[in-house]
């Protein structure tokens, strides 16, 4: 997705991280979920965790930007399109934009990984969450992550290419104009329930805190 700060042009799609990036622990919970399944990779970026998910459920949707998903780029090594490597290797995978109506089903498990904190404001990232609450089956599972200590976090305080902004940092380099919000743990716990949902369990792990919960 794309945001207007300013004059500055945020495109979510450059904090997207390679599989090669992948959480252990994320990929631990992944294997213990039920095989037949139905699951969501909302912002799925450049598949990181659609393509263990894919190897789990029964069947995945993969959401993002239509920009992310139909531009060149590296993925899983192979140099394509999000929509070319789930066609050709993820049999069981629908790639879709966010815009499509073709996602808009219930879900037994959605993941939304290191999405919220590449949100400049925080009324979408509450608004994203009501709407993913409303996607979960009755007795489905959101898992939700964000990143929440570096040391580039503490570096950009002294860095003349980044700037404060709101509860983040706007950061320049080659590819534009990022952004990434700081939430630690207490304050996803915090958004998820004025999102109203329930949550099951939080906490942290490493540098990213997480919250996994339910619709109400």
């Amino acid at each position: 997705m794309h945001y207007k700060v300013g004059s500055a042009l945020i495109k979510t799609e450059n904090c997207a991280k390679p599989c090669k990036q992948a959480s252990s622990w994320v990929l631990a919970w992944i294997r213990e979920l039920p095989r037949t399944a139905i699951g969501l990779d909302f912002g799925c970026g450049k598949l990181r965790y659609t393509i263990p998910l894919a190897r789990r459920l029964r069947t995945v949707f993969a959401v993002d930007s239509s920009h992310q998903i139909g531009r060149r780029q590296v993925i899983n090594g192979r140099r394509t399109t999000v929509e070319a490597y789930a066609e050709k290797s993820l049999a069981n995978v629908q790639v879709c934009p966010i815009e499509s109506k073709r996602w808009r089903r219930k879900f037994d498990v959605i993941l939304c990984i290191n999405v919220l904190s590449t949100m400049p404001l925080l009324t979408v990232r509450r608004r994203v969450l009501r709407s993913l609450a409303q996607r979960l089956k009755s007795q489905g599972q959101l898992f939700i992550c964000v990143q929440f200590r570096n040391s580039h976090f503490e570096g950009w305080r002294n860095n003349p290419r980044a700037r404060k902004y709101k509860d983040g940092w706007l950061v320049e380099n080659a590819r534009g104009t990022s952004f990434y919000a700081i939430i630690p743990p207490r304050s996803l716990v915090k958004l998820c329930k004025k999102a109203n949902l329930n949550v099951v369990k939080d906490g942290s792990r490493g540098e990213s805190a997480f919250v996994i919960a339910r619709g109400r």
